[in-house]
């Protein structure tokens, strides 16, 4: 017996096409940051009126911005992709970041009226589409992992947890997440209690990022033994973003304060999970699991 080939949704490729747009669009605007000047004023996120901590803000938008490469490398492989078992978990994952948005980021700016239009209208989009539109997918045909794929599958379940447990803190300690993000600067956070609103929505932001990506990740992870694309798609996400938090974020705190500011229980572990996903990438490039 032949399974027949599934039927894509064309809204939600087109939805793919469009969030892959979006991510590209926000992760150069928050990367950059001359850009990232504007972004902050779009989005109500004035600076600060102290310098040091106006530097700061700018480098929690460079927190945002390999959050948002990884999750653009997801849209892209749900794009390409023409298996519905890898496109629906990551295109749930992605759905969760505007209303998550909604919940803590902009309600802790007052909800202001652009942001919440945006919001409310892609929180409308995605949902609706995925609830009125469906993709069938054949029941993968079970199959036992051998003994070096389990070490692999909890690698997978290592990283998800750290990104879950970051993603929580950003939401519900956002200003215990910034106080972690930059450990040099906690004096200078306690003398200006009064203007570190900005810091701490921007970091509320990265939260529903992290927990979007958390998501996939345990998509990924329930589903290692048989969706070799989904494990792709994670993988390399995961390498991207954690290459880019050593590239923007953390460097840009090292060249701030030194590296005595650089050990940050935020911005470190993003270099054990790179060392951890470059050798996964290369033993299972070796077994061909990849």
């Amino acid at each position: 017996m032949t399974s027949s080939t599934p039927r894509l949704s064309g809204v939600r490729t087109f939805l793919f096409v469009g969030l892959a747009i979006v991510w590209f669009g926000e992760g150069v605007s928050t990367g950059v940051q001359p850009l990232a000047e504007t972004w902050t004023r779009f989005w109500k996120m004035f600076p600060p009126g102290n310098s040091t901590l106006a530097a700061a803000l700018y480098v929690t938008h460079a927190f945002e911005a390999p959050l948002k490469a990884g999750l653009l490398i997801l849209a892209l492989f749900g794009l390409l992709s023409r298996n519905p078992s890898v496109r629906t978990p990551l295109f749930v994952s992605m759905s969760l970041v505007p209303p998550i948005n909604i919940a803590f980021h902009f309600r802790a700016q007052g909800f202001p009226l652009v942001s919440m239009t945006i919001a409310t209208t892609l929180s409308a989009i995605l949902w609706g589409s995925f609830l009125l539109t469906d993709e069938h997918a054949e029941p993968p045909p079970p199959h036992e992992a051998p003994r070096q794929d389990i070490v692999e599958r909890a690698w997978f379940g290592v990283s998800a947890a750290v990104l879950t447990s970051m993603g929580l803190l950003a939401l519900l300690a956002p200003k215990t997440m910034l106080y972690w993000e930059f450990p040099c600067l906690t004096s200078t956070f306690d003398t200006h209690q009064s203007e570190l609103s900005s810091l701490t929505v921007s970091i509320l932001a990265a939260g529903s990022h992290l927990t979007a990506l958390a998501t996939a990740s345990w998509f990924g992870t329930v589903g290692y033994r048989t969706n070799r694309t989904l494990r792709q798609a994670i993988a390399l996400s995961s390498i991207a973003v954690a290459a880019l938090m050593c590239a923007l974020p953390l460097r840009q705190v090292v060249q701030q304060g030194g590296w005595t500011c650089a050990r940050s229980p935020i911005l470190l572990p993003f270099v054990l999970l790179l060392v951890g996903w470059v050798a996964y990438a290369a033993i299972g490039r070796m077994r061909g699991n990849v």
